[in-house]
């Protein structure tokens, strides 16, 4: 399951307000805009693109203004390895949280067609994909509606979208899976500056690809100033007397590490 982030209740729906408003009005521009899947791309960014907005949050854990933006990024390829073929995505939707002492980051790959009716390639692509599955869809643009499916029902539809199910319109995609963090992962990010994808894999290990993902769609939060909390403190002792304070641990603990770990 994708990590949740604490994000208070009146903040996701003034979020989910602008995200409804401004896919439709992307739905809207279709046909001004539909050349390929990346104009497509494009207008969807423009029409998410916002100012900084302020809620003052209220019986919440944590209550005071907080702050949120959304900034959309056009990147441009750098040679061979700036094509979608070894990664299957064309773009990224990103939420940075910032706590002030700290920012925490989530990801969704997505890889989006214009009126997907059969698409051997979108398979393909859907197959690249399946190495973050619980972070990545494609998105379908249509005349009537922007939706969003899951790589699963890509693969299982053999690209047929008539044969695909669980299709969600894409706003509900953003407001009620992404940013709710129903889906999307938070070791997964993506570095702009040296173009370079990071995951977390299987093994535990934090692997890192140079890539250029081409747009991306970015969701900022602000929360109100925090400040972390300094550690109580029952006495500030010298660096000469820390060898009067042995480090405590309990003594089933103790035995167990001198029995096992030290003897191996």
């Amino acid at each position: 399951m994708p990590q949740r982030l604490y994000i208070p209740r009146q903040v996701l729906n003034s979020i989910s307000e602008h995200i409804n408003s401004a896919v439709e009005l992307a739905v809207q521009g279709f046909w001004s805009a539909n050349e390929d899947e990346d104009t497509l791309t494009g207008h969807l960014g423009a029409c998410l693109r916002t100012r900084t907005h302020t809620v003052q949050v209220s019986d919440d854990e944590v209550n005071g203004p907080w702050k949120w933006s959304m900034d959309y990024a056009k990147f441009r390829g750098r040679g061979k390895g700036a094509t979608e073929r070894y990664l299957g995505a064309d773009g990224i939707f990103e939420l940075n949280l910032d706590w002030g002492y700290r920012t925490d980051t989530k990801s969704l790959l997505f890889q989006s067609k214009t009126e997907w009716d059969n698409s051997s390639e979108l398979v393909e692509q859907s197959v690249l994909l399946s190495t973050w599955r619980e972070a990545a869809v494609a998105i379908n643009y249509t005349p009537t509606s922007f939706e969003a499916f899951s790589i699963d029902s890509v693969l299982s539809s053999r690209g047929v979208r008539m044969n695909a199910r669980g299709a969600i319109p894409l706003q509900e995609a953003l407001s009620e899976y992404f940013i709710q963090c129903k889906v999307g992962n938070t070791e997964l990010r993506y570095d702009a500056r040296q173009r370079r994808l990071y995951w977390r894999d299987n093994n535990g290990l934090v692997v890192g690809v140079q890539f250029s993902i081409p747009q991306r769609v970015r969701l900022s939060i602000e929360s109100p100033a925090q400040k972390q909390k300094a550690t109580a403190v029952d006495k500030e002792i010298l660096p000469s007397e820390i060898h009067n304070h042995r480090m405590a641990v309990p003594l089933e603990e103790g035995k167990r590490q001198l029995s096992t770990v030290w003897t191996t």
